[in-house]
């Protein structure tokens, strides 16, 4: 047993959120990666002062969610990385009932492929949908790039797969596929194009796959590796 399992006496679980960290003058705001009843890690775009290190912190955290609340506790800083923070947390009853809430909706989710598909042809975006749900897709139905973000937003967890549509103007579709690879590196990006470009490292549907076996082919997207290169 490694001396991280060791340490680690609680299950860690990946969700969205929000947590700032409050000790006398200073305020790190900071994104959850990961949270359990015994602390969460977190990444920040500057990195926390040193001085912080073993100090114990007011915390104000909040999933991502539309009803989620804010929710205060306090803990300890264990770590601080140029770009991330360890806590550890004092345990609450509040805490133990949100990360087994969290815990049980992530066992669920991870029973089912989640998707975020956008595309606005309707009738291509139905076509798409249908053919992800007879495969076992849980599917998000957005007609805009601006519509996929505020769903995005409001999603305590990450999607399995963001499927793009090409769209007119195109450069919509290649700036929401760019904002996807910015800010969800780790989710599958699918580009639904009629431009077939093998210099571009990304999962593709075709025409041929759409007027074809379409489930056959998103069934063997979704089994090949996250990335197209296997990273």
């Amino acid at each position: 047993m490694t001396a991280l399992t060791e340490r680690r006496k609680h299950t860690r679980i990946a969700l969205k959120g929000t947590a700032i960290l409050l000790s006398g003058e200073h305020a790190v705001r900071a994104r959850l990666v990961n949270l359990g009843q015994g602390g969460f890690l977190a990444s920040t775009l500057v990195t926390a002062p040193s001085r912080l290190l073993s100090r114990s912190v007011d915390i104000e955290l909040r999933l991502d969610a539309p009803l989620s609340q804010w929710n205060r506790l306090e803990g300890e800083i264990l770590r601080i990385g140029s770009q991330n923070v360890a806590v550890r947390l004092e345990p609450t009853p509040a805490l133990v009932r949100l990360v087994d809430e969290m815990t049980a909706a992530s066992r669920t989710r991870e029973r089912v492929i989640s998707v975020i598909l956008i595309d606005e042809d309707a009738a291509r975006m139905t076509l798409l949908a249908e053919a992800f749900r007879v495969v076992g897709c849980n599917v998000i139905e957005a007609a805009t790039s601006l519509e996929a973000i505020v769903r995005l937003g409001e999603s305590s967890f990450e999607p399995d797969v963001i499927a793009v549509a090409d769209s007119i103007p195109a450069a919509t579709a290649d700036e929401m596929r760019e904002f996807v690879r910015r800010h969800h590196p780790h989710v599958k990006l699918v580009s639904i194009t009629d431009v077939i470009d093998p210099a571009v490292n990304i999962f593709q549907l075709t025409p041929e796959d759409l007027r074809g076996n379409l489930t056959g082919a998103i069934r063997r997207l979704l089994g090949r590796p996250r990335t197209p290169s296997g990273s």
